[in-house]
This record gives structure tokens, sequence and C-alpha cells, in this order.
């Protein structure tokens, strides 16, 4: 196909479905867990629609990223190697395994240090720890530049360890630090590692409140783009290019001592959704609109459910529709704009720590031990396929290519719809 022959219009089309196919960063793309692609598996085990299967050394929680017919993943091996591993998309082939640090910083047993997840533009993969070091690599897997937060700015004090994703926009990589010392967002230039900015996230919460685990997500609303964030009990927006605050809601604390943010914010068709922790099912999850300017607290407040609120999953918001799943195995599907439930059902019985991605038509809920139910989108109860790998898994799937990567304790895999 010559592209100088078609319309400029048509070009920009066509480049938007191949940069679709990617899946660039945790939960993809803007890290909304929302796949554009159709012709998905549906149905898998080990004798079934298994493309190829990779054994990974080390463990890690860190969840696969596909960019330019690559999947990066993160590990930690046994000899506290903290490494990211580059294979072929289509073959599962190991292209190449670099160790960026060593190392390890406290973390709870579900987790250690390699639970960010990477994120790619294509030309480069940066990567983060949780020991502090952040990292750019070329596609050769040659480390460009290296730095380390914990020695630069300070410890962190986190009761679980550190488990923020690092997310890159317009030549930024932005991380964040929610913890029981100073917090902050902070801008590195993502050619260089030049620190652009710092900004302090402190708001008074108290004791385990403090933490947060939760990965930011970018908004794209009217217009405006920014970054969301959420942690000590409060939900931030903010101008990426200079870190200004563009508006901020509170009164996110919950009535128990273990108020730490694990879920992740998330956004989309003008509503943007947080969860106050919903640990033992005592959190509560709210919604509000997007924009405004300012403290928006009175303001912006859509609603609030307090019986469908995950711990450590982060909801899912496709067509009009909120889709979660607590850490029992509950899984709800609420109106975004109402909070209305039109249904609750139970998934699984093991605990829940993966969050939904959607695709297909489809809302893929995986457990931690590589159940996967695949339930249809839309406001009746449907399920379409119950798969499983029996492999323990802490890790968010990724879509790509007509593929969906799963990464377990053990290995990483790909699956593929057989002809």
């Amino acid at each position: 196909m010559n592209l100088r022959l078609l319309r400029p219009a048509v070009v920009a089309a066509l480049a938007l479905v191949s940069q679709a196919a990617d899946w660039p960063a945790w939960r993809g793309m803007d890290g909304l867990g929302v796949s554009p692609e159709k012709g998905l598996p549906l149905e898998w085990s080990h004798e079934k629609n298994v493309a190829w299967r990779t054994v990974l050394p080390g463990r890690g929680s860190s969840s696969p990223i596909v960019v330019g017919g690559r999947v990066y993943v993160t590990t930690q091996t046994e000899g506290k190697g903290l490494r990211v591993l580059a294979l072929d998309a289509a073959t599962g082939a190991l292209a190449w395994d670099t160790e960026v640090a060593s190392g390890a910083l406290h973390a709870h047993d579900l987790h250690n240090m390699a639970t960010p997840s990477a994120v790619s533009d294509g030309k480069s993969v940066w990567v983060l720890f949780g020991t502090g070091d952040y990292a750019r690599l070329d596609l050769d897997g040659k480390v460009v530049w290296h730095r380390n937060f914990v020695k630069e700015i300070g410890p962190i004090r986190t009761n679980h360890g550190y488990g923020t994703s690092p997310v890159l926009l317009d030549g930024r990589l932005y991380l964040t630090l929610m913890h029981q010392g100073p917090s902050w967002l902070l801008a590195v230039e993502a050619a260089t590692g030049k620190e652009l900015w710092r900004k302090e996230r402190s708001f008074g919460a108290e004791q385990e409140a403090q933490d947060s685990y939760s990965t930011p997500f970018v908004l794209r609303h009217e217009g405006r783009t920014e970054l969301v964030v959420a942690g000590g009990e409060v939900l931030n927006a903010y101008v990426p290019a200079t870190g200004e605050e563009s508006w901020r809601f509170g009164g996110l604390k919950v009535p128990h001592p273990y108020g730490r943010t694990i879920a992740g914010p998330t956004g989309g068709e003008g509503v943007v959704v947080v969860v106050s922790s919903g640990f033992q099912n005592r959190g509560s999850t709210t919604a509000i609109r997007a924009g405004g300017k300012g403290d928006i607290t009175a303001t912006h407040r859509l609603w609030n459910q307090a019986k469908f609120s995950a711990d450590c999953p982060t909801p899912l918001i496709h067509d009009g529709l909120l889709y979660s799943v607590r850490d029992d195995g509950m899984a709800s599907c609420l109106d975004l704009k109402t909070g209305e439930p039109q249904w609750q059902e139970r998934l699984f019985s093991d605990n829940i720590k993966v969050s939904p991605v959607f695709g297909d038509g489809r809302v893929y809920f995986q457990s931690g031990q590589s159940q996967c139910v695949v339930v249809a989108a839309g406001r009746k109860f449907e399920v379409l396929a119950r798969n499983s790998l029996k492999e323990s898994t802490q890790a968010t799937p990724a879509i790509a290519g007509g593929r969906i990567y799963l990464r377990t304790d053990e290995a990483l895999y790909a699956i593929a719809r057989k002809p």
C-alpha cells in the first residue's frame, strides 16, 4: 500500500489502528485497561490456544507490555538481580535479558521488587523497581541511563513495599511515591532522566492511610490532558507539563485503620472513579464528574458505593458501565453515571489482586490462580468462558495483536485463537 496516495485523514486512521495493536504500559494505553481489538481468544488451557509459553527467571508481579512486536517484562531473581526481559511477541523467543540493578527492600510476601510494570514508546523501554531504581533501555537492551530515587530523594516507608508503575507521556516519565514520609509526584525527561519538576503530595492523612500503591492514569477530557493520582485520602489532577494542580477531590477517608490506597483511579466518558481502601470490603468507590478547577469535593461527586469496592484490583470503564472485582472474588457491574448496580456475581473463591481488562466486547476477570472468567460486556450477566492455567499470578493481562499475554509466577503465555 502506497501511503502517499492516501488522504491525510486515512493515513492518520491507519496509524491509529497500528498504535492500537500495542499495550505500552500497565493496563494499556493511558492506563485504562481497554483494548479496541476484535477476534481475541475466548477459551484456553495448557492444551488449547497457547501460542507459546516461555519460562521466566525469578519472579515478579509486573504485567507484560507489548510494543513493536516485542513483549517486555521485569523480574527479580533469587540473587536479588533486577532484570528486564525482551521476548519476541510472535514466538516467545528471548531477544535479550538485562540486569539493571540488584538488591531488595521490604515488601509483602505476595510481591517483590519487580512489581511496577515497564512502559515503552516503541523506541525505548523504561523500567522501575521497588528499590527505587529506574532506567531507560534501548531496543538492544543497553541501559541508556539509570537513577535511584531512594538514594537521591529519600527512603520508602510503606507497610507493604513499593508497587506503583511509571507513566510515560509526551517525552516525560512520571513516578509517584506516597508513603509514611514526604510524598511526591516526580517528572523526569524520558530521554535523559533529568528531573523536570517534583510536587509534594502530603495531605494530612495519618498512619497507613498515607500509603498508596496505585498507579496514575492519563485523563483526556474536553481538550485537556491531565495526570490523575490517588493517595493520602485525596484524588488530584495535574498538568503534565508543569505539575500544576488542576483540581483536587478530598473526603476519601475510610472508617478503618487500614486506609491505604491500592486500586488505581480510572476514568472515561466524562467520569473519574476512585477507590478508597476496600480492605475486608469496608472501603468505598466514588465517581466524580471530570473537569473543574481547584477543590471540587463539594461540587463534582456523582455517587458513592460501599458494597462493591475492591481493595487491590483497579475498576474498568466501558460503554457507560463500571466493572470491578473485590478481592474475595465478587464481581460487579454498575451504571457509570448513577452507581446503580446492574449485576453482582461471585466469580472466584480465591484471593484476587488482578485488575480486569476489556477487549472484543468482553471483560476478562482473572484470579490469583490464573483462572480467567470471561464475561460479556453489558448490563446482563453472562459468562462466556471459564479458563485455567493453574499457576499463581498477581499480574494484569495484556492485549495486543489479537493475543492475550498472561504472566504467572512460572512463565509468560501468549494466548491466541487458533483457526
